[in-house]
């Protein structure tokens, strides 16, 4: 965070402190935090509340542990310096706004389904060959995240790669709005959150408000091969009548390769390790990209990340290895070799039918025998039952040897397989993980020259990285071969 004092958090709140006499308004704050756990001597404690908490009955734990200030939502009974304010979750949203415009970095902001984390993480290792990057942490990416993202941006930061989620409409147009990126990407929409959104289209609604917060001839990110395209566009073009703003495209449709504000990508391949490698088309300028991370959706997801940040003034080059250089992400299509014969692929960060068709599409291309092991996928409301037979259905056409789900939802999903004797449903981990590594040894017992891939994925109440690690311990051997993209 910036240096700050509490003159300052006055001033961006529009309250005076009180709670005790002759503040020193000059006192340096560390850092703003709302977990009460985490607060260290001289930092301020930010009372959130809500349906099921209410911060404020830590501030005498947070007193107890040399914290400067509170800010709350009513005056507590205790000895300390209070900020009390009608809304505590809008005052750390301006607080993390005022640190953003303190710092002004340029920023990209990214809102999707599917691939948020990847192109964030994309965009990240491009820009960090100009200068001083910060990222989205993790899921940090609501009401609360984005603001405590911002909150983290310090003098030397030159550019920010901001995620922006959401569960229901009109949390987009807030954190964008907090935000207010120079380049705005939407990479896609899909069946997720449903329950807060009512359709598809309330998705598509939600996803389209991260434009609105785009600075005056800032860049709008567009995926052209959306069958919701048109609807976005249409909004922007109402937009940039009045704001000023530029359009990029990106995809592999025919319409966008001949256009002179689309991104795209030609020749591409798939090396033994699931990744790709192709020329990117941009501007009348092309560049050879090999990507670390598996799978062919991840060629789009470089398009995005590729256009945002030459708009932000990266080159060819710069694009080229960064994307060479970077680093997976915990959790999102990890490849984890077991042995010279066995893969396991963990993606189970989360999960929604997108996402998952993608996973199947990776796991699809790998030689040998392909086993999916599904999760629950979470927040689809009362299409849930629906999109579990999709994915199962898209899983049977694609060939996949093998489909172990676990939960109660995914038993949608590996129905379709039973017939085939592909599909089988467990209701205890220990259970679905003995049957993968029976079928395991059987395999590469039976075909001694085959291979076995096994891909887990599920949503993250569904915690599948504990049959992951279950399965890799299981089966672990000395003699490990490691593909590399």
């Amino acid at each position: 965070m910036i240096n700050a004092d509490l003159q300052w958090v006055s001033n961006v709140l529009g309250v005076a402190p009180s709670g005790v006499p002759n503040v020193d308004l000059t006192a340096p704050i560390g850092e703003i935090s709302t977990d009460s756990r985490a607060i260290q001597s001289g930092q301020v404690f930010l009372a959130l509340k809500g349906p099921n908490f209410d911060g404020s009955k830590f501030v005498e734990q947070v007193k107890q542990k040399c914290a400067i200030a509170v800010i709350v939502e009513r005056p507590v009974d205790t000895d300390i310096v209070q900020f009390v304010v009608e809304d505590t979750l809008i005052a750390l949203g301006k607080l993390g706004q005022a640190v953003a415009r303190a710092v002004d970095p340029k920023i990209i902001a990214i809102t999707g389904s599917v691939g948020k984390t990847s192109v964030k993480e994309m965009c990240a290792a491009i820009m960090s060959r100009k200068g001083k990057v910060l990222a989205t942490d993790g899921n940090f990416n609501n009401q609360i995240g984005v603001p405590l993202t911002l909150l983290r941006l310090e003098k030397q930061h030159q550019y920010a790669v901001v995620e922006l989620g959401a569960n229901h409409i009109g949390e987009i147009a807030y954190t964008t709005g907090l935000t207010q990126p120079h380049v705005a990407i939407l990479n896609n929409v899909a069946e997720a959150h449903l329950e807060g959104f009512g359709d598809i289209f309330g998705v598509v609604q939600a996803k389209g408000e991260i434009f609105t917060g785009l600075q005056a001839n800032g860049l709008a990110i567009v995926n052209g091969d959306s069958e919701h395209k048109s609807f976005w566009l249409s909004k922007l073009a109402t937009q940039f009548n009045t704001t000023p703003g530029k359009v990029v495209e990106f995809g592999f449709g025919e319409e966008i390769q001949n256009a002179s504000n689309g991104i795209t990508a030609n020749n591409i391949q798939l090396n033994s390790a699931g990744c790709a490698t192709f020329t990117m088309v941009y501007q009348g300028q092309s560049v050879d990209i090999e990507l670390t991370l598996p799978g062919q959706h991840n060629v789009k997801n470089a398009l995005a990340a590729a256009a945002a940040c030459i708009e932000l003034g990266a080159t060819l080059e710069d694009v080229q290895q960064g994307l060479t250089q970077m680093v997976m992400v915990q959790g999102r299509v990890n490849l984890k070799p077991v042995s010279d014969r066995l893969l396991v692929i963990d993606d189970t960060y989360n999960a929604n039918v997108q996402s998952v068709k993608a996973a199947i599409d990776l796991l699809a291309s790998y030689q040998g025998k392909q086993v999916l092991v599904l999760g629950d996928m979470a927040e689809l409301g009362h299409e849930s039952t629906k999109l579990h037979t999709e994915v199962g259905e898209y899983a049977l056409n694609k060939g996949i040897d093998l489909l172990c789900s676990f939960g109660v939802l995914s038993q949608s999903a590996s129905s379709v397989l039973q017939a085939e004797g592909k599909g089988t449903h467990f209701s205890s981990k220990q259970a679905l993980t003995e049957s993968i590594n029976t079928y395991i040894k059987q395999q590469l017992e039976l075909q001694p020259s085959s291979n076995v891939t096994v891909l887990v994925k599920g949503s993250r109440s569904a915690k599948m990285e504990l049959v992951v690690e279950q399965v890799i311990t299981d089966n672990q051997q000395n003699n490990k071969a490691e593909p590399s993209c």
